[in-house]
C-alpha cells in the first residue's frame, strides 16, 4: 500500500553514483565531493525541514558555482577550486553564525 521504499533506495543509490561518475569525468574529484557535500551541510545548518533545506542547498551551490567562477575572473585563478573554495567559506560562516546563535539561545532558556 506504501511506497517501495527499497525500489527508491536502490534508484536513489544509482543515481548518486552516476552524478559521482559524470561529474568525476568534468570536473575531478575534490570539486566533486565539494559539490556533493557542501550545500547540503551548510543547507542543514539553517533548515529544519527537507523541502527548505532542498531549496537552500539549490541556491548555496548555484550561487557559489556563480560567484566563485566570477571571483576567479577578477582574482586570475582557476574556477574550480576558487569555486570550493567560497562554498567553504560560506559553510564557516554559516556555522559560526548558527553556533553562536544556539549559544545565545541556551544561555537565555537558562534560568538565573
Amino acid at each position: 500500500v506504501g511506497l517501495p521504499v527499497r525500489r527508491l533506495h536502490y534508484g536513489l543509490l544509482a543515481l548518486i553514483a552516476l552524478a559521482v561518475v559524470g561529474a568525476l569525468q568534468a570536473v575531478g574529484i575534490i570539486m566533486s565531493i565539494a559539490l556533493l557535500i557542501t550545500p547540503g551541510a551548510t543547507a542543514f545548518l539553517w533548515a529544519r525541514r527537507f523541502g527548505p533545506m532542498l531549496a537552500l542547498s539549490v541556491i548555496v551551490g548555484v550561487g557559489s558555482a556563480l560567484m566563485g567562477v566570477y571571483l576567479s575572473f577578477w582574482i586570475d585563478s582557476a574556477p574550480a577550486p576558487t569555486i570550493v573554495l567560497f562554498m567553504s567559506i560560506i559553510f564557516a560562516v554559516s556555522l559560526t553564525v548558527v553556533a553562536k546563535r544556539n549559544r545565545a539561545a541556551s544561555r537565555s532558556d537558562t534560568p538565573g
